[in-house]
Order: C-alpha cells, then structure tokens, then sequence
C-alpha cells in the first residue's frame, strides 16, 4: 500500500527521522511539475527493498515555458537526446 503526505517541517528532520528507520539517500535530480522547480530525493532500504521519494519545492518555474522530462536509464535518456539533435 502507498500513501503520500505533505508535511510543514524541514526537510533536515525528515531526512533524519528516515535514517532512523534505516532508509538511505539513493539519487538526486531536480525536476518541473506544475509551474514549480522541486528537489526530488530517492530514499532505499536494504532489508526491505522499500523505496520512499521525498520532495522539496524550491521555487517557481519562470518563465513557463513547455517543459518535457523524461526518465529512464543513460542510455536510453543518450540515445533519445541524440536523437532529438541534443548533444
């Protein structure tokens, strides 16, 4: 089962109340949804193989131009660039 909360702390106490618990930082990236930038974090946990992804909203996106993100492995997200006349 999933659930999903907001929650109005610092993002400190809620990556140090999931250390406690034994999850730990896997990856990083910064994303656009809905006119925000937002700091996403991947948290695993061993034993469990459990995932938790928190994020942080970190400021408008402005100007609101069209935004595409795409996820999958490097070399897929490599060859969908080049293919797109990307570097």
């Amino acid at each position: 089962r999933l659930k999903s909360i907001s929650v109005l702390v610092p993002l400190e106490r809620v990556q140090a109340s999931l250390d406690e618990v034994g999850f730990e930082l896997q990856d990083v990236a910064t994303i656009v949804a809905d006119g925000k930038f937002w700091k996403r974090m991947l948290y695993t946990r061993g034993d469990s193989g459990e995932t938790v992804s928190v994020s942080e909203e970190i400021g408008d996106a402005w100007p609101k131009d069209p935004i595409i993100t795409i996820c999958g492995s490097k070399s897929t997200i490599s060859r969908v660039v080049k293919g797109v006349g990307g570097g």
